[in-house]
Formats: structure tokens, sequence, C-alpha cells
């Protein structure tokens, strides 16, 4: 329908849209785009000629008012399921028979009003009788609450009034606004904060707006439905700087209350750490004045006390230098044992990437693995270990806040850990060594273990793991979420099926398509797709070299389908491609200052790094930084907390670095993934 695509075009955060008087016959057809507006709060559709509702509406999270009055249905069974299906709807509208109403109503337990009928519990008068409210000043402690007066709700009346007169409408204020009043009393019936009751009623005179607003454009929506939408975006506009300033208000009251709370805590301790010591000296002057031997005898235990403490306070200190003896000799076995290893991972992992682009060397000067009976790891052991590598880190990295220690690199943490869980100097290299030799067998294979592998060596940080976990959480969602709007009729285990059946088999090419434009703008969406395209036609030449060589006539990949486990690697490597861009020339700036290379910096050397990536900053900024990344002076700045900190500068240096490396870190992606899809064979 073309007013429902315009508001899909031009008001997507639209929270209320009126279809009334369209001639609808069916809604399922617009239901893919319904869902689609997230913040859909009201709905009408009435006046037209709907026979029925879908089976299933829960897309509409949010939708609280639905108005489908005047419609033909065909009975209630052709509107329950649906109905049913909106976990949030309140308020509805709908031209049934008497029975059908009642039936409706048992069905729809959370609903608050039927055909602007309230649907809950009514006092017994047959009216609200206003009541009389003290001043503020006028509450005593004692009394708590305040209670509703009709003068606060003066200005929503007479705006209720002028529409009434304008709708023609003969029900009082008094019946349009009970449910609101019922709100409203039951909100401020213990509360006895001021600002906290002002605050209240200026929402409830918002809503009692909203609501005389939403009638007025309903009816509107009847002759002139562009004034109508107009309306509603004046109204919304409106209604949500209210809103805002309701929360903004209710949250400032709120941490107001909160620290006069802790305020009132401390004065009581404080009142009562007094009387205590009152106590206290009024027993000891007591003593004092019923005998001098009295008064020896106190100082004589003052005296026993002091000296406790004091031996207390030695033995303290005595385990203090022990500690720190032993933390020392950690420390020290530590480097140590990082000493005795031939190479660090980083270094070995580098001298093999240039070993391999050097055939001519001699063998005599490549790099030996660190053991000559390295164990090989598979795949998963590899990956098993990373995951608990990573596990390890995240405890330590909590520990050493606590503690006020510095933080480890991941290559410092990895014989960390080997040696926390094996001790054993020889087990410890072995297990380094095949850690070492997995990296690099699998890392052209496995997305996880190339970020390892680049993590060990520092040109990427630690967090960009997460990044990546994150878009395969975002790849599996949106294809839940396309199945869901494709097959809209289908039930959650159905479409769950579809899901598993997708991860495990192929992606269609409107499916994977979708998910791109989805995650990335114009232009990296049509980077990925030349990805996709590209690697889809190298399998298909793999699996015609294949069967040819078995003598099968060649099976050939239709419309454009892809492996579900080979399109997530197209979008990893593609995502590391370009976060390795992005801190490309940070990088180099960072090695050329870590001059020991092993990815930690001191307080000289950060304040090299400042001035290299920024030589404006002024000495006062400089160690505000170094404040704020080394509060405890350990001497110790791991490359992944600068990138973390330095993130704004180094979008500034992409910027600079962008005209001068575009074209050379395009190509180096391209031929990157390209020998990633060529020696991958994917699991189908």
């Amino acid at each position: 329908m073309e007013k429902l695509k315009d508001i899909l075009n031009h008001y997507p955060d639209a929270t209320e849209i009126s279809l009334a008087d369209c001639g609808l016959i069916s809604l399922d057809e617009m239901m893919e785009d319904l869902t689609k507006l997230i913040n859909l709060k009201v709905l009408r559709l009435s006046n037209n000629q709907l026979t029925k509702l879908p089976s299933d509406m829960s897309g509409l999270r949010k939708l609280e008012y639905l108005d489908i009055s005047n419609n033909p249905f065909q009975g209630l069974t052709s509107i329950m399921s649906a109905l049913c299906s909106l976990p949030f709807l309140r308020h509805l509208y709908i031209t049934l028979p008497e029975q059908d109403e009642d039936e409706l109503i048992i069905n729809l337990a959370n609903l608050q009003s039927l055909n602007g009928t309230p649907l809950t519990d009514i006092p017994d008068n047959d009216e609200i009788s206003p009541i009389k409210v003290k001043h503020p000043q006028q509450i005593s402690k004692s009394n708590i609450g305040f209670e509703i007066n009709e003068n606060d709700l003066d200005v929503s009346k007479k705006l209720y009034d002028a529409v009434s007169l304008y709708l023609g409408h003969k029900n009082g204020f008094t019946e349009f606004s009970y449910d609101i009043i019922h709100m409203l009393k039951q909100n401020v019936q213990h509360e006895n904060n001021p600002t906290n009751f002002q605050n209240e009623v200026m929402n409830g005179r918002r809503i009692l707006f909203d609501k005389s607003f939403d009638e007025v454009v309903h009816h509107v929506g009847n002759y002139d439905r562009k004034l109508a939408s107009v309306l509603t975006i004046v109204k919304n506009s409106y209604s949500g700087l209210l809103e805002d300033y309701y929360t903004f208000s209710s949250r400032s009251v709120e941490e107001y209350n909160k620290r006069l709370r802790v305020m009132q805590k401390d004065l009581d301790n404080a009142d009562k750490e007094i009387g205590q010591l009152l106590e206290a000296a009024e027993a000891l002057q007591q003593s004092a004045q019923d005998s001098e031997m009295a008064k020896r005898k106190v100082v004589q235990e003052l005296e026993k006390e002091k000296d406790k403490y004091l031996e207390e306070i030695g033995y303290l200190k005595t385990e203090l230098e022990k500690y720190k003896n032993r933390l020392k000799q950690f420390q020290m076995n530590r480097q140590k044992l990082s000493t005795q290893v031939s190479l660090s991972p980083s270094k070995i992992l580098k001298q093999n990437t240039a070993t391999a682009s050097s055939p001519s060397v001699s063998k005599t000067s490549q790099v030996s693995s660190p053991r000559g009976n390295t164990k090989a790891l598979s795949l998963r052991q590899l990956k098993e270990i990373i995951e608990e590598i990573y596990i390890s880190k995240q405890k330590f990295d909590e520990k050493c806040a606590e503690t006020k220690l510095p933080k480890e690199t991941l290559e410092q943490h990895l014989y960390t850990y080997l040696n926390q869980k094996y001790g054993l100097k020889n087990l410890i290299l072995d297990w380094a060594s095949a850690i070492i030799q997995g990296v690099k067998r699998y890392s052209r294979e496995d997305n996880d273990v190339a970020v390892f592998g680049k993590i060990l060596r520092n040109e990427i940080d630690e967090e960009f793991r997460i990044v990546q976990k994150q878009l395969k959480d975002t790849v599996y969602e949106l294809l839940r979420i396309f199945l869901r709007g494709k097959y809209a009729k289908k039930v959650d285990s159905e479409i769950q099926t579809m899901i598993n059946q997708r991860v495990n088999g192929e992606l269609h090419e409107e499916e994977w398509v979708d998910i791109v434009k989805y995650m990335y703008n114009k232009e990296d969406s049509v980077n990925v797709i030349i990805k996709v395209q590209e690697a889809i036609q190298l399998l298909q030449i793999k699996q015609s070299k294949g069967t040819s060589r078995a003598g099968d006539s060649p099976t050939k990949l239709t419309n454009n389908k892809i492996p579900y486990k080979l399109f997530v690697k197209v979008l990893l490597t593609y995502q590391l491609q370009g976060h390795e861009k992005f801190l490309k020339k940070f990088v180099r700036i960072f090695r050329k200052i870590d001059a020991d290379g092993n990815g930690v910096l001191n307080e000289i050397e950060f304040n090299q790094l400042l001035y290299a990536i920024n030589n404006n900053r002024t000495e006062e900024e400089i160690q505000n930084w170094l404040q704020y990344v080394d509060p405890y002076n350990n001497q110790h700045i791991t490359f992944s907390e600068c990138v973390s900190i330095l993130s704004s500068d180094l979008i500034k240096l992409v910027d600079d670095n962008n005209v001068s490396g575009e074209t050379e870190n395009e190509c180096e992606t391209d031929e990157t993934i390209d020998s990633t899809l060529e020696v991958d064979q994917v699991e189908m």
C-alpha cells in the first residue's frame, strides 16, 4: 500500500499511524511492512472491508491501541488468534455483538478498555470526588502522601471541553479522565515529596493531552489524512518532549533522594559514634572519680591494648614484606622462564612470515621450532585452548584491577596460563610451542585462530575478538528476522528449523544479500557482495574439479547460494582486514617507539607515542592521559590499552592516511580474502 510505504520511508520511527477508510480487504501483505515500525503503539484500521486478521501479529511488539471498528469480521474465530498474539494490547475498538464482546474480554486478560469503556475496577461512587490538597509546606512528617486536587487537571479539563465541543461528545470530563485520575491516585498515594507529586501530575496532564489529541486526529483523519499526519507528528513531538522531561525529572529526584539517604545515614552513624564516645568518656570520668586505683587500672589496660596493637602491626608488616618478596620472586621466575624460551610467540610468528616470504634463505638460518618434539594440535583442540586462555586472561585482568597491578599482554599471559596449569618447565615449553605451531598452521583456515595470532603479535587489540563474536551473533539474528518477516505465518518452531537448515547448509541469494545490506553502508555492501560472489565462483570451480576427477557430471550451484559457514567467514575476513587497515599506521608508530618489542610501554615511551600521534598536545594534557591510563605508576601500558584509550585519535590517523594507502590496502585485502578462500574447504 502506497500510504504505508510512504510512512516507512519518511517516518520509520512513527509511534502512531492511521489506515482508516482505505478500503483494506486483508492485512497479510502489509504485515511485513507494519513489523518494520518497531516503535508503533497506536494503529487505526477502522471503516475498512477487513473480514479477518492475520493469525500472528506478534511482530507488532509495542502495540497498545488498536481501532478495528466498522469492519465486517466473520466472528471471533477470524480475529481472536491475532489479538491474543499482541502482548501489550491495552485499548481495543471493535464492532461486535454484545455476547462476543464478553467472550473477547475473557480471552484478553490484559485489556484495560474496550470501545472506550474502562475494564478496570470502578469504585462504588459514580463519580470521582475531587479531594482538597494540602500545600506541601503544610504537610507534617507524620502525614504520608499527597491527594489530587480538581485544580491540578484544570488545563486538561479545558482542553477536553474544547475537543468535546468540536467533536460533539456528550461524556463528561470525569468519565473521560477516570483511568488517569485513578492512576495518579495510586502513584501519589504514599508520596511525600512535592517535586515527585508535581511531576506525576504533569505526566497525567500529558496523557490526557495525548488522549484528547488522538480523538481530534482520528476525527480529522476521516476528512483530511495529510492534516491528520501533520497533527500526529506535532502531537508526538510535544508529547515526546514532555515524556523526556518526566523521565529526566524522575531520575533527578531519585538521584537526589539517594544522595540524601546516604547523607542521612552518614549523619546517623556519626551521631551514633558520638553518642558511643560520650558514653565512654562519661564512664572513664566516673571511674576516675571513684578512685585513683581505677584510673591507673584503666591506663594499664590502655597500655596493654596499645602494646597488642603494636605487636599486631609488627606482625602485619612482617607478612607484608614476605608477600612483597614472594611477588618479586614470582616475577623473577616468570622473567627467567620467558628467557629460557628461545623465541617469544610473536617473534616466532613474525619470523615464520619472514622465512616464508624469503625462499632463498638457507635452512640453517631459518628459525627452528622451539621444541623438536612439538605435539600437533587439531584445530578443535587449539580453539578450545585459545578460549581457555581468553577466559583466564579476563579473570587475571579483573584481579589486577582489584590489586592495582598492571595488566599483561596476551603473549605474557600465555606463559602465565601455562605456568599455572602445568608448572613444569618442559611441559610449559612443549605446550607453548604446540600452540604457536598450531596458530601458524590454522591461521589461514580459521578466523578465530588468525585473530588470536594477530593479538599475540600486537597487530590488533584484544577487544576485536569480541567484535568478531558480535558479528557472528548479528548474522544469525538477521537471518532469523529475515525468515520471520518472509514467512510470517509460520510458528517459531518452524522458523527455528529453517534457521538450523540454513546454518548447517546454504543461504539463498536474497537472504545473504539482505543481511549484507543491513549490516554495511552502501559502499561496503557492494564490496562485500562482490567478495561473496567471488567465493561462490571459487567454490563452484573447486567442486567442478572434484567431480571431473571422479568422472561424474559436474554439479553446479544455482541461484547464487553459498554455504553459511563460508558466508560468515567472508564477513569475518572482511572485518579483520578493515580493522588491520584502521590500525596500520598506529601499529607502525607503536613498534617504532616500543624498542624492546614486548608490546608494553613505560611512561617515557607513552609520552613519545602521544607526541607522535598528535604533537599539539600540551604537557598538562599528556600528564592527564598518563594519570588515566596508569594511575598507580606501574610503568606498564599495553598495546591494547593504548588502542582503547586513543580510539578518537586513531580515527584522525586513518583519515590522514586514507589517500596515500587506500589503493594498496584494497589490493592486499582482495589478495588475502582470495587466498583464504582458495585453501579452505567448507564442510557441507
